[in-house]
Order: structure tokens, then sequence, then C-alpha cells
């Protein structure tokens, strides 16, 4: 057997936990992996499992081996993508971002930009890439991650988002101070703005009146209906019409977040961000 084949085959087995799950993404039948893994140890010499109901469990043989060849077999395939003629690739995008990158750059490209990987939060998307599960992604607030290509994108202020006619309406900027005199509708808890937000809490001391965490499409509706006050980034507020909301400058850019473009290749990454260049003059 091929032993870059055999190293992948065990390698999936090992991250899935299970021959069902990892056949399935191997394309290949349980009974066809199975065999092959236990060609594998037969060549090695060793049990590189424990197989059980629950599934494969890597002996400490098996975990030695799969700590070294792991990185080296993503490694591998990563550079081959850089020799390699590329038609489609998988790109991480939050759900919103997608709706504003995604007609330009699919727009003259010879190559497809699949836009159907998103996640609310972008830093899920990091591990994907990693895995090669995905090739490329807008990354929020972080500017590299180990064994990944990142530049730069862009840098952009929130604003916070009230009820029509609340009180600071009446101010043309506020600080977050202010806001946190009123109850905060914000996203989940693992959420970069929820995280944000509770280091400038824990900076300034300032104990909010109430927080509320809600899912990311209900924040707004949330707010509309007089429940607390919230925050978005400016490209949302511009592409986007609420009604019943209005828009509060925050002042000295308290709340900003960074994006990056991320890659797991040279090639494509260079691919992507030439096209983005071109599309929104970065």
């Amino acid at each position: 057997m091929n032993n870059l084949k055999s190293i992948e085959y065990f390698v999936a087995v090992a991250e899935y936990g299970t021959l069902t799950k990892a056949a399935h993404h191997l394309h290949v039948t349980q009974p066809a992996l199975s065999k092959q893994i236990k060609l594998f140890e037969n060549e090695l010499g060793y049990k590189l499992f424990e197989r059980s109901h629950q599934g494969m469990k890597l002996t400490d043989k098996g975990r030695n081996l799969y700590e070294d060849v792991s990185p080296l077999l993503l490694a591998l395939k990563n550079k081959m993508k850089e020799h390699s003629i590329i038609k489609n690739i998988r790109f991480g995008v939050s759900p919103f971002l997608a709706t504003y990158y995604l007609p330009e750059l699919e727009a003259e490209q010879k190559i497809k930009i699949d836009f159907t990987v998103t996640r609310e939060e972008c830093s899920e998307f990091l591990p994907m890439l990693e895995s090669g599960k995905i090739d490329s992604a807008i990354v929020q607030d972080y500017a590299s991650y180990p064994g990944l290509f990142s530049k730069f994108l862009y840098e952009e202020e929130f604003q916070a988002v009230v009820p029509k006619g609340h009180p600071l309406t009446e101010k043309a900027s506020i600080h977050i101070k202010d806001c946190l005199n009123y109850p905060q509708v914000l996203p989940p808890e693992d959420s970069q703005l929820y995280r944000n937000i509770q280091s400038f809490i824990k900076e300034k001391n300032i104990e909010p009146v109430k927080i509320v965490c809600m899912p990311y499409h209900t924040i707004t509706d949330y707010v509309m209906k007089g429940y607390g006050i919230t925050y978005l980034p400016a490209l949302m507020i511009e592409h986007l019409s609420y009604k019943n909301l209005q828009f509060i400058r925050l002042e000295n850019k308290e709340l900003i977040r960074k994006l990056y473009l991320f890659a797991n290749s040279r090639h494509v990454f260079d691919i992507v961000w030439q096209q983005l260049q071109k599309e929104h003059s970065l």
C-alpha cells in the first residue's frame, strides 16, 4: 500500500474517532478503510488504535505517530496546492460579509470562490483552515495563526444601535460608558463582541445595568422592541437598512474590529488577495 495514502487514512481515523466518519470523509467504504488500517499496523509492527464500541482510540505509539505525521501531511497537501491548477477555493466568511464580497469576487474570476462556508464567529475558521476543510477566510481580530498565511484587510468602528427616540440620540456621539447605563443586548458569550464589551467593563471598572445574550439574528429585533442597546460595525450599517433604529458614533474608536485575510497556502492567498485588492481597493 502507498505509504502516503496509509498516513492519510490513519490521520483521518485519528481525527474523526470512528471508522464510519473517517470512511465518509475519505469517500471509501468502512470495511476497506478497516482493512487498510490493519495493513498499516502490520507494516509498522504495532497497534495504532484500541478498538471499541465507542470508536477508535489512539494507542500511545499511535498518538506519537499522529503528532509527528499530521502536521507534515497538512504541510504537504498545502504545498501541493501551490503546484496544482486551482478551480475552486472554499472560502469562509460571516453571513453579512458574504453579501458584501460575493458579487465582486465572482464577477470576473475564472476560479470559483465558494462562499457556502459561513460562521457567525470568524475565529471558527482558523482550525478549519488548519485542517484543510476550507482554503481561505476573512477572520476578525486575529492577526496571525501558526502555519497559515495572513494579511490585514481593514479596520472599522462600531456604532451604538438604539431604538428611535432613545435618550442617547440627543447626542451626536457618545462613550461606551454612557451606553452601559442601559441594558445591553449582545451576541452569545463566546462571541468577539461580547468579549470586547466585557474587556471594556473590566478595564473601566464599570458595572452595566444588565446584559442579555441573544442569537445574532435576533439582536436588532430586541433592540427595536426596547429591550436594550447593541453595537454594529460601520460596514453593516452602511449596507443594510433598519426600521425604528438609530445609530450613534462612539468617540475615540472605543470599539473597533480588525479584519484579516487568511489562507492555508501562499498560492491561494495570492489569488484571493489580488482579487480583493482589485475589487475593493484594499
